[in-house]
């Protein structure tokens, strides 16, 4: 019998089993796909503080360094954030994942690949692997198994189409700032944006997430009108948590961990970190469970200080949502006038929104955003 089965091998799942396995907890992972990392569905930005923090190795998995971004409006005005040493990096994502299961693997970790998750009942595991039914058993259960995580429906819990982002990003070559990336909003991309974020000054990922189900014609607009050209694939969609982080994440001897449990920014869709961060508090709760017979819900009070800054990620998304194309035309005037764009070069963080706004609001410079951001703190 293993200590933890985890459903999913990305990095909320490998983290898990990380630091279970270094605890001394028998701990499988499953990874309903072929090899681990694959397909993308993510464009693989991340913050140089979060690589720091983590420690995150940046060797054979680096693609690009990123100084800052272009934020464009929908008829075209733009912010420009640069500062002049690295803020964020390009990976590899498949790398990344592949990264986690060798350290996972190294700490003494099973990862099964092609093998899916059909079933749990208490320490009883049901899975297909390799195409044939088999039975597992393990005390506790750890879904890591995605934004359509079956886990989570085990559970009870449902999720319906208006609690995701629907993504579709393709690889796009032609002559582009590889030091910065670039934000589109626009009617393309309803309650979210497009974007390009570059591998080189050849080639970058280009790519939109929307509400409207009708995200491959959507793509198309955004594509057309930013004179991009890209080839498409039918691998290339996928679904973006867009919600707050989830509460009921801990059942019996179940718990849900990264885009299963809306561990993602709903300000811009990213969960790589939030996802990591997740795995580490999963990984405490259950090894002072399994040492101290602790409760698994123990699990949420390490993740509040996430949870803060995710909270705060959502209720940003929900008052940016609650604008129309005018209205955020009429507020990058605003910020442009209020010079947002040095106070956000000096003070911006895109995992921490907590470190700035307060900023904002005690800092003279910001008073011209005073109605905007009185607004905001209603919201």
């Amino acid at each position: 019998m293993f200590s933890v089965c985890i459903v999913g091998g990305g990095p909320a799942g490998l983290k898990t089993a990380i630091d279970c396995q270094a605890r001394g907890w028998e701990t499988v992972v499953l990874e309903e796909h072929p090899e681990i990392g694959k397909p993308v569905n993510c464009t693989g930005i991340i913050s140089k503080s979060g690589v720091e923090e983590y420690g995150i190795s940046l060797d054979d998995i680096l693609v690009n360094p990123i100084k800052g971004a272009n934020i464009f409006s929908p008829s075209g005005e733009k912010l420009e954030l640069r500062r002049k040493l690295d803020v964020a990096y390009v990976i590899d994502r498949a790398g990344l994942d592949k990264q986690l299961a060798k350290q996972a693997e190294k700490a003494g970790a099973k990862i099964y690949t092609n093998t899916k998750l059909l079933n749990i009942r208490n320490e009883s595991i049901f899975i297909e692997r390799e195409g044939r039914g088999e039975l597992l058993k393990a005390k506790l259960l750890v879904g890591a198994d995605g934004p359509n995580s079956l886990t989570r429906q085990i559970m009870g819990i449902q999720k319906t189409r208006n609690d995701f982002a629907h993504a579709y990003q393709v690889r796009v070559k032609g002559n582009f700032d590889p030091s910065m990336v670039n934000v589109y909003f626009g009617p393309f991309a309803k309650n979210f944006f497009g974007w390009s974020a570059p591998e080189s000054r050849e080639w970058t990922r280009a790519g939109i997430a929307t509400s409207e189900l009708n995200v491959k014609s959507n793509f198309e607009l955004f594509m057309t009108q930013k004179n991009l050209r890209g080839e498409y694939c039918d691998m290339c969609s996928s679904l973006i948590p867009v919600g707050p982080p989830m509460k009921d994440i801990v059942k019996e001897n179940i718990m849900l961990v990264g885009d299963a449990a809306f561990h993602t920014k709903a300000t811009t869709g990213g969960g790589i970190l939030a996802s990591i961060n997740a795995g580490i508090a999963a990984a405490k709760a259950i090894d002072g469970h399994f040492k101290n017979k602790k409760p698994l819900k123990d699990y949420l009070n390490y993740l509040k200080p996430l949870y803060k800054e995710l909270e705060l990620h959502w209720k940003i998304r929900r008052y940016m949502n609650s604008f129309s194309d005018r209205d955020i035309d009429a507020m990058f005037a605003k910020m442009k006038r209020a010079g947002v764009e040095g106070f956000l070069e000096q003070h911006g963080d895109m995992d921490k929104p907590t470190l700035f706004v307060n900023k904002m609001v005690g800092n003279p410079r910001m008073w011209g955003m005073l109605p905007e951001l009185l607004k905001f703190m209603r919201s």
